[in-house]
């Protein structure tokens, strides 16, 4: 019985000895860095997403990487206090090298913990906050130059109150902040991030701890393909040019899909974005314009007056001094465009509307006299005969209008005006 007894207090002796190491271990293990990675303008969605990962429980620290142009709608208090409560450091990076951060994105600085910046990149026009919008901060941790909030500085060294250190990659920047003794509201807290090892006879810095990179959700990212303004243009453009494809030149298919999608982006962009709607009117108008001579069957002052809206309101698409769509994808996309209507869209729907009929072939391209106005149909004088013809892809044909004969079906004829 004595025996037994004392194996049992050895047992429980050797129990407590491995738990009370477990334990110990488990506390000692500092905790992963999530890394927080998120492009374009911040909306409300990206504004949640960076809050949600602030306040990431049972973490060591939390780096948010900043390279947004700014806050295009949303309210970021909800994120600023998170940082300021976080018992948890936050730190922030701006990069990679070359980028730049204006806005609300970039007053992230103004209540991080530590921060970071990578060569070259572009921080200022810290007002507004949101853009188009007059908005009031809470009590940062730091006292930036209130000249950045109209102008702007290029980061080359460490700039007081504003840039901790220069660091040209994340990577970097977390083995600088290892051993680093960060105040809290929950009191110091020492950061473990790296250890040096030896690597081909030299010794690098290599993450000590688990490293977590995270993003938004998937219907986040998916929205947030139109946050950016020349991705928005980019999006109603192909989209309504889309919904002419279908209109004139093929019944209802994969091209019906295309534009709901791209439709759907643009709007999302267009509630999210603090649009210039004269922009957005002259764009409206281009494409309008497209139509109307493509319905002419001719290229003409309407085509040429089109590409100026269309560029004109492409430039002027956001109400923004923080960022604006750039110059070459404005131009890329109206090009797309001119290019669709005054050839894709044409040669689509001449081939649609040439189904030639046996046995009356001889009648194409021949020349005749409309007996009547078309509202598309009407009546034709073809060689001293009257025939029924429809003319889809022109419009006000007036009686006496010389047309000519592009394709047969059935016993109508498929025309369109000579002298246009």
């Amino acid at each position: 019985m004595r025996r037994l007894t004392t194996s049992a207090l050895m047992f429980v002796s050797v129990l407590g000895l491995v738990v009370t190491g477990a334990f110990a271990q488990s506390t000692d293990d500092p905790g992963p860095i999530v890394v927080a990675d998120i492009q374009g303008p911040l909306d409300q969605r990206g504004l949640d997403f960076l809050t949600e990962t602030v306040q990431t429980p049972d973490i060591q620290l939390v780096i948010l990487q900043v390279n947004q142009p700014g806050i295009a709608s949303g309210d970021p208090t909800e994120l600023y206090e998170a940082i300021l409560a976080s018992a948890t450091p936050i730190a922030a990076w701006v990069g990679p090298i070359g980028s730049s951060t204006q806005g609300g994105a970039a007053q992230i600085l103004r209540f991080a913990h530590v921060t970071s910046a990578a060569p070259d990149v572009t921080i200022g026009k810290l007002q507004p906050v949101v853009c188009c919008e007059d908005s009031s901060l809470p009590t940062g941790l730091r006292n930036i130059d209130p000249a950045l909030d109209a102008g702007s500085v290029r980061v080359t060294e460490p700039i007081a109150d504003l840039i901790d250190s220069v660091d040209a990659t994340i990577g970097e920047f977390m083995g600088r902040l290892d051993g680093l003794t960060v105040e809290t509201v929950a009191g110091p807290v020492t950061l473990e991030t790296a250890e040096l090892v030896e690597v081909d006879g030299s010794m690098v810095n290599v993450a000590s701890v688990e490293i977590r990179f995270v993003k938004p959700g998937l219907t986040s990212r998916f929205l947030r393909l139109a946050t950016r303004p020349e991705a928005t243009l980019f999006f109603l453009v192909i989209g309504l040019s889309s919904v002419a494809f279908e209109f004139y030149a093929a019944g209802v298919g994969i091209t019906a899909g295309v534009a709901s999608l791209a439709l759907f982006l643009a709007g999302y962009g267009l509630a999210v974005l603090p649009m210039n709607w004269f922009g957005v009117a002259a764009v409206l108008g281009g494409l309008a314009l497209y139509t109307a001579d493509f319905q002419r069957s001719s290229l003409g002052p309407f085509t040429a007056l089109g590409t100026v809206l269309l560029f004109f309101g492409g430039a002027n698409w956001v109400r923004s001094d923080q960022f604006g769509p750039q110059w070459w994808a404005v131009l890329l996309t109206v090009l797309a465009a001119l290019f669709f209507f005054a050839v894709a869209l044409t040669t689509v729907g001449r081939s649609r509307f040439a189904t030639v009929t046996i046995g009356r072939e001889h009648l194409i391209g021949k020349v005749g006299e409309a007996l009547s106005a078309f509202d598309p149909d009407g009546m034709i004088d073809l060689d001293g005969a009257k025939w029924r013809a429809t003319a889809t892809r022109a419009a006000n044909i007036v009686p006496g209008e010389r047309l000519v004969v592009e394709a047969v079906t059935g016993v109508v004829l498929d025309v369109s005006p000579v002298d246009r």
